[in-house]
């Protein structure tokens, strides 16, 4: 944790040195607030001088306003450094996580960063904001009180020196104990969050399947863990304000007893055992704050290790220092002898792939499930790096440009339609933030959205919610093509984004890419050969191996696997024909 209390509040010099000047002014002013009170009880109020007991009450009302004063300046600017350095963390953790490659982000999963970039940032905000005015305050404080304390009384002070002892020694043990059970409970709050993501996202499944009391279970499950966790980790804690409170008292009571000997023994005077107390009281405040900050800290401290995780984490995919610039690209793509294999797996997903993708061609991928097909097209847009071999853009290796410059050259639909709350344009304008009116809806019109776009209230300035809930899968598959074509790259990818439309909506799309698209490469990635037979080039894929490539006519006389896909879906194709 202090490595990133370094790293982030060093731009903030000028506000914690504020912080300091504050501080540094209240702990001073409450340090002579308890001598200017002796000098009253001695002077005015043991010889009944009124005129000094109100002359020496005005200086002690002037000097707790001026400690006032400098209390709220002090929380003002650490609150301003607290905030700021939290919302940079969220900031560079948000940023961290964007530049992920897919096996980056698969490393640590979607949950886990959830928790990290808002839990874990929060529980770092508490201890920060307790422990930037408090880290000052109480050596400040506390050894002011101490030196003085010293000065009024020895022999009681040997007293407050062994109640600070029995009180570090339970602050360790405390600690010590504490910090693995909380690591424990971060890592459960994780698990809950995975639990309610996937539940949320498929509730509908769930009811459909009538899985509601299994998954309720199973929750519940997950949900006593984490609060049985939760449970051992503040009983860890739980002794310690009580433990601190009647070290306190105690200590208080032992005071006054011996302080009460003294007085009666005249070694001191009341006034010297009421300035003594005041110290001894501000000594103990001063601990009081140490086990407020020591409560936080365990929780604190974890979750700074697990910020720090993410913030640190080596890139797997990244840059070269001089790359090479693309420019003027016109989307020729080839693969050559290309391997690749998940980290620790112990076969290669694709194996020895062979092909060019032409420009001003449609390429088409077919396969069954679980064949590779995304994967292909991942590895183009380098969301994952080639194991073996290599892939080429106009003749560049793509692991010598920058990531930004490649896929600013690539088009991309996804096969899952992932929408953005806000506007149908807005979302359309992903892909091409500069994109006019007019050429979003001409994107809108090749994917066969504009239909039911302008059947809407407000039509391209209307709003659909977060993931396009409320939008079918086929309307959401639309806006997802007119968000690829509107960019009009060199190199487009609709990676099995037909699979929701009809047969006639399909043909339709693939006219308008035909017409439009004739100068670019396209690459298109389906289960469906209806959606593929009219392309270019089929590229046929069976457990990441290229086992046929050519025309639909070729494909249907010599590759095997062509035949079967085609013979399995031939009533499909017998619907289309018919249309």
């Amino acid at each position: 944790m202090v490595s990133l209390l370094i790293r982030y509040l060093k731009d903030y010099r000028i506000q914690m040195i504020l912080v300091f000047v504050f501080v540094l002014s209240q702990a001073a002013c409450q340090l002579y607030l308890p001598t200017m009170m002796g000098d009253i009880i001695e002077n005015g109020v043991a010889q009944g001088n009124t005129a000094y007991i109100l002359q020496s009450g005005a200086m002690m009302l002037g000097v707790s306003l001026v400690a006032a004063v400098c209390m709220v300046a002090s929380s003002y600017y650490s609150a301003y450094v607290t905030a700021s350095f939290t919302s940079r963390i969220r900031a560079d953790v948000f940023d961290k996580v964007k530049n992920f490659s897919q096996t980056d982000f698969n490393r640590f999963g979607a949950a886990t960063l959830l928790t990290r970039s808002t839990n874990d940032a929060t529980q770092m905000q508490v201890v920060v904001i307790n422990g930037l005015r408090s880290l000052l305050l109480i050596p400040i404080t506390g050894l002011g009180a101490l030196i003085m304390a010293f000065r009024e009384n020895v022999t009681l002070t040997l007293v407050l020196l062994v109640s600070f002892v029995i009180t570090t020694v339970i602050i360790v043990i405390t600690t010590s104990r504490s910090m693995p059970l909380f690591k424990i409970m971060q890592q459960k709050v994780d698990r809950l969050n995975l639990l309610m993501k996937e539940k949320l996202t498929g509730v509908r499944t769930i009811r459909a399947f009538n899985r509601q009391d299994y998954e309720t279970e199973k929750f519940g499950q997950a949900n006593q863990e984490g609060m049985d966790t939760a449970l051992k980790a503040n009983y860890a804690v739980a002794f310690f304000a009580p433990l601190m409170q009647l070290m306190m008292n105690l200590t208080m009571v032992i005071i006054l007893w011996l302080g009460s000997q003294e007085i009666q023994q005249q070694i001191v005077s009341l006034g010297s055992l009421m300035v003594f107390i005041q110290y001894v009281l501000m000594f103990m405040s001063a601990l009081s704050l140490v086990s407020v900050l020591l409560m936080a800290y365990p929780q604190a401290a974890v979750s700074a290790t697990r910020v720090k995780e993410v913030l640190d984490a080596e890139f797997s995919i990244k840059d070269k220092q001089n790359p090479i610039t693309l420019e003027n690209i016109t989307g020729r793509i080839e693969f050559k002898d290309v391997s690749f294999g998940y980290k620790g797996a112990e076969i290669n997903v694709l194996d020895h792939l062979n092909f060019v993708a032409e420009p001003g061609k449609i390429t088409a991928i077919v396969g069954a499930t679980g064949s590779g097909k995304t994967t292909l097209v991942n590895l183009i847009m380098r969301l994952y790096e080639v194991s073996d071999g290599s892939i080429s853009v106009d003749g560049i290796d793509i692991r010598d440009c920058t990531q930004h410059d490649l896929r600013n050259e690539i088009a991309y639909s996804p096969q899952e339609s992932i929408l953005f709350s806000g506007t149908i344009l807005d979302n359309v304008k992903t892909g091409n933030e500069k994109a006019s009116n007019e050429e979003v809806i001409e994107a809108l019109k090749l994917a066969q959205a504009i239909d039911f776009v302008n059947g809407r209230e407000n039509t391209i300035t209307s709003t659909i919610s977060q993931g396009g809930s409320d939008l079918s899968g086929g309307q959401r598959q639309r806006l997802s093509i007119a968000r690829a074509a509107v960019k009009k790259a060199p190199i487009t990818i609709f990676d099995d984004c037909f699979s929701a439309l009809d047969f006639k909506t399909d043909s339709l799309v693939r006219k308008g890419i035909r017409e439009k698209f004739g100068d670019k490469t396209v690459l298109i990635v389906a289960q469906r050969i209806s959606t593929i037979k009219d392309a270019d080039r089929i590229l046929v894929l069976d457990n990441g191996t290229i086992v046929g490539q050519g025309k639909h006519a070729d494909l249907t006389q010599n590759c095997f696997v062509y035949q079967e896909i085609l013979k399995s879906q031939s009533y499909n194709e017998g619907k289309e024909e018919s249309l």
